[in-house]
């Protein structure tokens, strides 16, 4: 018999799990808003640890809109070039491409994924404008706020860093595993065509030929750890992202309870990256609007899952973005847990799946966690004392991903610890 699974939050990971477990059993996703492809959209990195998993489950890369990866380049604060490096994991590693792409053409293609009659087994149910406001993890029971309630054989919590079932599971306050570091973004928006102004910035004018991420950082005083990154997000398109400290934005961050305020003057850009930036680097910023992001992560768990309840990608282990695959490690999450729930027929099975599925991603998404903060420059006093993670050791053990098969069957795979503690 199927088991009965809900989701709770329709983002990238919640609709992931959906399309992966849909395959078996019968799926509900409830998601607090619309699925707005409008709104909060900004461009991400896929990259091939997680993107030959969609490839195989049947996304189409032409739905995407995407740039593919071809290079890093790594830049002076006046826009001097400090090095180029080819960044193909097709060539390098024999496997998918890494690609540039809008959240939101992701997202959509993530929902067909979870709902569309061409892949296997029956659509997820999607109940939109679903507010999650309670679960009960022991009965397998979820509370919304329209006064409905679901029950199931397994609920997994997909509801991002302020995670309802997060705080279930764990028995304390939503945001008492949230963590900030005094770090913020200003983004910006641009096209391709707002670069040919400005001849310096031609190596990323034409996407289709080569496509990738460019890294500027100040060069010494106080802005020592700010950097300004602009990445393709699609054949025609941009984003900008500028790293530096909040100042004012903490108190606006923490009595508004958000981690975005919209509407920035350019002139704080100018303020916080003038002094050690170059003019260019500046005007990448006043083609659109400009917000501020709050950078946070979740402190790690000791336990991702309580009774019936599981959780996934940033209700479980949300990182800070300096390495690149906050969404990535959560794609590998949803097809986990979709391959080791593909022959369970009866809810008794479903505790000791749970733990397997904790053992075998809990030390790849630290790996994950530990690689960012070092590149943010936001280690723990532990971290410090450890061998950094060199740039080679995290693209092998990282990119080179094939899934929880092959996983499974890796020399020194954890979960075989857990499942003999298990039995």
């Amino acid at each position: 018999m199927p088991l009965k699974i809900i989701i709770c939050g329709a983002g990238i990971g919640g609709l992931s799990a959906a399309g992966y477990l849909r395959a078996k059993h019968d799926v509900t996703v409830l998601e607090r808003g619309e699925l707005d492809f409008t709104v909060n959209d900004y461009g991400l990195s896929v990259v091939s640890n997680s993107f030959n998993l969609l490839e195989k489950a049947g996304i189409k890369s032409e739905n995407l809109d995407l740039a593919i990866m071809t290079h890093l380049w790594l830049r002076g604060p006046n826009n001097e070039e400090v090095r180029t490096t080819h960044f193909d994991t097709r060539a390098r590693f024999g496997g998918a491409p890494s690609v540039l792409v809008k959240r939101a053409k992701l997202q959509k293609e993530l929902l067909r994924f979870a709902t569309d009659a061409e892949f296997p087994g029956s659509p997820a149910k999607i109940f939109q404008n679903t507010k999650v406001t309670r679960v009960d993890p022991l009965a397998g029971k979820v509370w919304t706020e329209d006064g409905q309630t679901f029950e199931g054989d397994l609920i997994v919590g997909a509801d991002g860093i302020y995670s309802v079932v997060r705080s279930a599971v764990l028995g304390e306050e939503i945001s008492s595993s949230i963590r900030t570091y005094d770090t913020l973004t200003f983004m910006a928006q641009l096209s391709v065509e707002d670069l040919q102004s400005d001849p310096s910035f031609a190596f990323l004018s034409d996407p289709t030929t080569q496509a990738g991420l460019c890294s500027a950082h100040a060069n010494s005083g106080p802005h020592i750890h700010q950097r300004i990154l602009t990445y393709h997000t699609s054949p025609r398109g941009l984003q900008v992202v500028g790293y530096t400290s909040e100042k004012e934005f903490t108190e606006k961050f923490n009595s508004s309870k958000t981690a975005i305020i919209r509407d920035i003057p350019i002139s704080r850009v100018e303020e916080d990256f003038g002094p050690e930036f170059a003019e260019g680097f500046v005007n990448l910023f006043r083609h659109s609007q400009i917000d501020a992001w709050r950078i946070r992560d979740v402190a790690p768990l000791d336990r991702w899952f309580s009774g019936k309840a599981l959780l996934i990608g940033d209700a479980a282990h949300a990182v800070t973005p300096h390495a690149g695959q906050g969404c990535n490690v959560t794609i590998e999450d949803a097809e986990a847990l979709g391959y080791l729930l593909k022959d369970v027929e009866s809810p008794d099975a479903i505790p000791e799946i749970l733990q397997k599925f904790m053992a075998l991603r809990k030390d790849r998404v630290d790996f994950v966690t530990r690689r960012s903060h070092e590149l943010g420059h936001l280690q723990t006093e532990e971290d410090k004392t450890k061998e950094p993670i060199t740039s080679e050791d995290f693209a092998r053990k990282i990119y080179t991903y094939q899934g929880v098969e092959k996983a499974l069957n890796a020399p020194n795979n954890p979960a075989m610890g857990s499942m003999k503690l298990a039995s």
